[in-house]
């Protein structure tokens, strides 16, 4: 999943996906475009800019890419400036052919797969080499894979591999290994009865872990409640003076939210002197499932000094300091060991078509119990991904995943080197590996030569197995933020592609539209403004949805980023594929489209009684409106001019219709991404672009345990309905189904959803295998300039590509 910063985190108001971050150096960036044509000036023959190309080898190519790059890591990569620039330098099992996208082949050069679609064995190329000369096998891939899941690597784009069997899991630090043979106890003592005896190796789930830490003022239950079995846990804003609220029987996440249940007991405030808030207790027992916030969790009896009580999971927390044994409690008690509450796990892979997984068709609840913390072990031998050899790899994924083959041409599945990446990591610097000096890669291009927010250069690959068919020997990324500085340079010559990650000014879009070196297509990517679930006033769904009902979408795509563009009133485009369009035209046919319906689209009115059913009336003042006690608000978007553009709009349209002021607060992407990872925002911009043509890839964003989910928004019942959706074999009812927990997740408006991109760029006559589609992404591999564009009419790829046979059968007789 890519991050559109300007998830690739997507271009500005014209709709290139780029980090949209780190500016070029001014003065270079700057003076280029002062010596530029002028901004509305007739190009040569109805092209935009210059058709003459002085002093330049046929074989370099100038491309901007908007940006620095966060990472150059494939496992960590997460922006579109970053992955971008990965996916010249390295190559998965598959690679995108050009113009559709469709997988061909890459280091693998075939593969079967089973009846189910949940078993495949990829073979590879024995001429894949990596750039010191080093094959590349099936042990790179594996590791490349568990690296990404491993919870210390802390990659953003992890979720791209839950499709793996039993990689959400490992990656949710929640899969161990036993590193000796234990007692599943009935309590956290060595001497407590044993429920079931575990073997050295044997898998368990984590459900917590003993001492914990007390997040709540809210004094713990002597006993369980009416309505236990599904409860709202919020955080009270001390700077509001709101205390802790326990509400029992509420589900949440839904629309607007509610209190308690008919028949449930009343909610709980935050106790005289803040209950147990802070102390470090042991958890004594382990209670009855339930739901918090709409996410699965457990009630747990918990001890402190002598006293006990219950506990939601959701109200504890990891200890400062990890809760040492032998330290002391806030109650004063020195700390026992440390034990973990598991549950068994005997789902693992087989890699046999015919072999169900081990404990799949146990019955009835498994037993949950203490083991000493200290007994558990990451293990990734449960993930399913294996080398059997240096040429095969063998995949088993968690379900049916039909764009399973299109992934792996996506940069979170590339290959690395262990001992590359080690030995890095071994002297602290990890990051240093994918410097010039250090990389390893085995794409097309490596890294040559890289000056800091200014210019990126890249050369063949000596060790590319397809090396002798690259046309371009060169490339030159330059790093210009400001879009008509872009388009100046583009205009006097010095760019041949204006880049992926680069948008065209929304003011000049009128007279670039008629030239013929513009491009234009719809593009699988949304821009969204992303609000904090925990922050006032932002934290009531009524409040979301009533700046999402004010929002003019319509007028921001015709007056503001003049590019075609589609408003959006929901998450994934109407043209994503794998039977998402087709569901969305019979639906429309239907007069069924819950995204076509009035109840989401512009409605001032609506707007204003919803803000004041959050409590926040809405009167006249003059000719405006006021809108009464309403919190101060603040959108926070990346320095670009796109940005700000639909900031202002949006913020107008707020004061106009709600009478709510807004501040606005722009800054440098890298600078953003911190502050948002930290919580410190209320509105900020984002945008994603799709990592495959399927409706996971946007709705995957909003899963309570995805990384990529910075809202804080958690709904049970959106995430069972994403794995109904993942888990249904017939491609038609799937796609229904991720309809349906799209609608779920629009109720809750954790997101709110302004456009669908279309790309628009400008791209010279000379440039051949230049061919546009639904991703806005074109590998220099594909590309050739051609000098006698002007006699040959043709758009051929540098070289053919080569096309997978039919997949063979896993398990066939």
């Amino acid at each position: 999943m890519r991050r559109a910063p300007e998830r690739r985190g997507a271009g500005g108001a014209g709709g290139g996906g780029s980090a949209g971050c780190g500016a070029r150096g001014a003065s270079a960036a700057i003076g280029l475009a002062i010596l530029a044509l002028s901004a509305c000036s007739e190009g040569e023959g109805g092209y935009a800019g210059t058709t003459a190309r002085v002093g330049k080898d046929t074989e370099t190519l100038y491309i901007n890419n908007g940006s620095e790059p966060e990472y150059l890591d494939p496992g960590k990569s997460n922006d579109s400036a970053s992955s971008t620039l990965v996916q010249q330098m390295f190559e998965g099992l598959t690679t995108y052919g050009a113009g559709d996208l469709r997988p061909v082949q890459g280091v693998a050069t075939h593969w079967e797969q089973s009846d189910d679609n949940r078993l495949f064995r990829f073979h590879l190329r024995p001429e894949a080499r990596w750039s010191d000369g080093k094959p590349v096998t099936a042990h790179d891939f594996e590791y490349a894979w568990k690296r990404v899941l491993r919870p210390s690597t802390a990659s953003l784009a992890a979720t791209n591999l839950y499709v793996l069997k039993n990689g959400e899991l490992f990656s949710l630090g929640k899969l161990k290994a036993l590193r000796e043979a234990a007692p599943l106890r009935a309590a956290p003592r060595p001497d407590a009865p044993s429920a079931l005896d575990l073997p050295k190796g044997a898998f368990v789930v984590v459900l917590a872990r003993s001492p914990i830490q007390v997040d709540t003022a809210i004094a713990p239950l002597a006993a369980l409640p009416e309505g236990s079995a599904a409860v709202t846990f919020a955080k009270g804003d001390a700077k509001g003076g709101a205390g802790d609220r326990l509400s029992f029987g509420a589900a949440g996440g839904g629309a607007t939210g509610g209190d308690a249940a008919a028949g449930a007991a009343a909610p709980l405030g935050s106790a005289p002197g803040g209950g147990w808030q802070g102390a470090v207790v042991d958890i004594v027992r382990v209670g009855p499932p339930c739901k918090c916030n709409g996410a699965a969790d457990r009630w747990f009896e918990i001890e402190r000094g002598g006293a006990r009580g219950f506990l939601p999971g959701c109200a504890l927390v990891p200890p400062a300091g990890n809760g040492n044994p032998g330290k002391e409690s806030a109650g004063g008690a020195p700390r026992s060991e440390a034990y973990a509450v598991v549950t068994p796990h005997t789902s693992l892979p087989t890699y046999e078509p015919a072999a169900p997984s081990p404990g799949s068709a146990a019955q009835g609840d498994p037993p949950v119990g203490f083991v000493p913390d200290a007994l558990l072990a990451e293990d990734d031998g449960a993930v399913g991904v294996r080398a059997t050899d240096d040429l095969t790899l063998d995949v088993q994924l968690e379900q049916p995943t039909p764009y399973f083959t299109d992934l792996t041409s996506y940069v979170t599945l590339f290959p690395v080197r262990k001992d590359v990446i080690e030995a890095f990591e071994k002297r602290g610097e990890p990051e240093l590996w994918f410097r010039p000096e250090n990389i390893v890669v085995n794409g097309p291009y490596t890294l040559d030569e890289w000056k800091f927010r200014y210019e990126i250069t890249m050369k063949r690959n000596p060790m590319y197995w397809n090396h002798d068919k690259l046309k371009i020997h060169r490339v030159v990324w330059l790093e210009v933020e400001l879009y008509n500085a872009t388009m100046n340079i583009y205009k006097a010559g010095d760019l041949d592609y204006l880049g992926d990650n680069t948008s065209l000014p929304a003011e000049h879009m009128d007279w670039l539209s008629t030239k013929r070196d513009f491009q234009r297509y719809p593009y699988l990517s949304i821009y969204w403004f992303e609000f904090n679930t925990k922050k006032p006033p932002v934290d009531d769904a009524r409040v979301r949805w009533a700046l999402n009902l004010a929002v003019d979408k319509r007028q921001i795509v015709e007056k503001v980023t003049r590019a075609g563009q589609r408003p959006a009133t929901h998450y994934v485009p109407d043209y994503t594929g794998s039977g998402y369009d087709e569901a969305v035209a019979e639906d429309r046919k239907l007069g069924v489209d819950p995204f076509s319906s009035p109840d989401v689209s512009f409605n001032p009115e609506r707007a204003r009684a919803m803000l004041a059913e959050a409590g926040y009336e809405v009167v006249r003042e003059g000719d405006g409106y006021r809108a009464k006690n309403f919190p101060a608000l603040e959108l926070l978007y990346n320095t670009s001019e796109g940005h700000k553009q639909i900031a202002v709009a949006v913020q107008d349209m707020w004061k106009r219709h709600l009478g709510i002021s807004v501040t606005l607060r722009n800054e440098e992407w890298k600078v953003m991404l911190k502050n948002v990872r930290d919580g410190h925002y209320q509105v900020v911009r984002f945008g994603w672009i799709g990592e495959y043509n399927h409706p996971a890839t946007w709705l995957g964003t909003l899963l309570s345990y995805s990384p990529q989910n910075r809202t804080g928004w958690a709904d049970q019942e959106f995430d069972d309905l994403m794995r109904a959706a993942a888990a249904t074999a017939d491609p038609k009812e799937s796609i229904r189904a991720f309809r349906k927990a799209e609608k779920r997740a629009l109720d809750g408006m954790p997101k709110l959803p302004l456009y669908f991109y279309t790309k628009s760029t400008l791209v010279k006559p000379w440039v051949k295998g230049f061919k546009g589609n639904s991703r806005g992404l074109q590998l220099v591999k594909w590309l050739w300039n051609d000098p006698s564009w002007r006699d040959n009419p043709s758009n051929e790829t540098a070289s053919p590509e080569l096309e997978f046979p039919t997949p063979g059968r896993l398990g066939a007789p």
